[in-house]
């Protein structure tokens, strides 16, 4: 805070919320506020105390929520709060100024997130010069505490669950929502109390087949309600969420026996990511990790059918520093979780594959590394 010029540090997105207090709000109408010099502050809706067990901070500030006995004002009860604050007036406030994107909470509905009536809001109160805080909370996310690694380790095996039942179900016929809908339902079934450790759970699925894949390549998914035959390709992209951590996958299959083109694409995928986990240290160039695995492409002569950088980091939300990008200047460290998903896409198909890594000391480990094998039979 101090080598960003600011005095106080106020967040509302639930996202960054959960980073700063170990606390997901569940409505969005909550706030941290860390100090440059005391303690931290969680600020919160009543109706959210019970979920603020995992919450690190002590000083927790609550208001009421709504009731027949007045019209629900949340920025009138949180004004009163912070005025009652001992903290200093005329100083310079750190707030998510341009945090344009931000991640689905478990109320997948409808997101409430940090916009000018907040902003305006801790400005007056606090007499302040606004600074925006959101380069300086994307660095600090960028490195995983072990607390956080473990919350993706979860998240990574309630996916594996997910994504076996969604293997037993495939089937010729079935249309491409009914197989998203499958691994969607069994993250909200099996992963919500999963192991005794998860409250809430959430999963994203986006089944592609057919010439389909061959637009995977695109920055979304859609899974439309075309029927899966025998010889497509089937391309699963899955975001599985365990209580505010994310972790992001794709696995691509032939649901018969794949041609020897299709063969050689997925062991050129394979081999690109391999290629990776071998060379990947702390101390790298992110455009060098892409270019690692672009150059195993380009060699198979597949260079022009790989439209995208290789990965992303991912935690608290899908997409998040740094970026695996042949122009990126950001070094890799140790603590990073990101993706690596090389995909070729050819004029009827395309084949992905993305896994989820954690940089070591030396070295990477998968946090994702299961079926990985081309061809399905019913």
């Amino acid at each position: 805070m101090e080598n960003y010029g600011i005095d106080i540090l106020v967040s509302r997105n639930s996202e960054n919320v959960l980073f700063l207090s170990g606390y997901w709000p569940i409505t969005g109408w909550s706030l941290v506020v860390v100090p440059l010099d005391g303690d931290p502050i969680l600020i919160i809706p009543r109706s959210e105390i019970d979920y603020t067990e995992e919450s690190w901070i002590k000083n927790i500030y609550v208001y009421e929520a709504e009731s027949l006995e007045y019209l629900w004002n949340p920025y009138s009860f949180i004004a009163d709060i912070l005025r009652g604050l001992d903290l200093p007036r005329g100083v310079r406030v750190g707030c998510e100024l341009s945090m344009e994107t931000i991640a689905t909470g478990s109320i997948a509905g409808e997101a409430s997130y940090a916009c000018i009536p907040t902003f305006d809001l801790v400005k007056n109160v606090f007499n302040a010069t606004l600074v925006d805080a959101t380069p300086l909370l994307s660095k600090l996310r960028m490195i995983k505490s072990d607390h956080e690694v473990e919350k993706m380790k979860i998240a990574s095996k309630i996916a594996s669950i997910a994504v076996g039942k969604v293997l037993e179900a495939v089937r010729e016929g079935l249309r491409e929502s009914e197989l998203a809908a499958i691994a969607e339902s069994v993250v909200y079934s099996e992963g919500v109390g999963f192991e005794g450790r998860v409250r809430r759970a959430r999963g994203f699925a986006f089944v592609m087949s057919g010439v389909e894949t061959s637009r995977a390549w695109y920055p979304f998914n859609i899974s439309s309600d075309r029927r899966i035959l025998r010889g497509d390709p089937i391309l699963l992209e899955f975001n599985v969420c365990a209580d505010g951590y994310w972790i992001d996958i794709t696995r691509t299959w032939i649901l018969g026996r794949p041609t020897r083109e299709q063969e050689d694409v997925f062991h050129t995928l394979l081999e690109a990511q391999e290629s990776v986990y071998r060379s990947e240290n702390p101390g790298l160039n992110a455009s060098y990790i892409d270019r690692v695995a672009r150059n195993v492409i380009r060699a198979r002569g597949y260079d022009r059918f790989f439209p995208h950088r290789l990965g992303h980091g991912v935690g608290l939300r899908l997409h998040e520093e740094p970026i695996i990008h042949p122009l990126s200047t950001v070094n890799i460290e140790k603590g990073i979780i990101h993706t690596v998903e090389p995909g070729i896409y050819m004029d009827r198909y395309g084949l992905r594959l993305e896994d989820d890594v954690l940089v070591l000391d030396k070295g990477v480990e998968n946090l994702f590394a299961e079926y990985k094998f081309l061809s399905l039979s019913e």
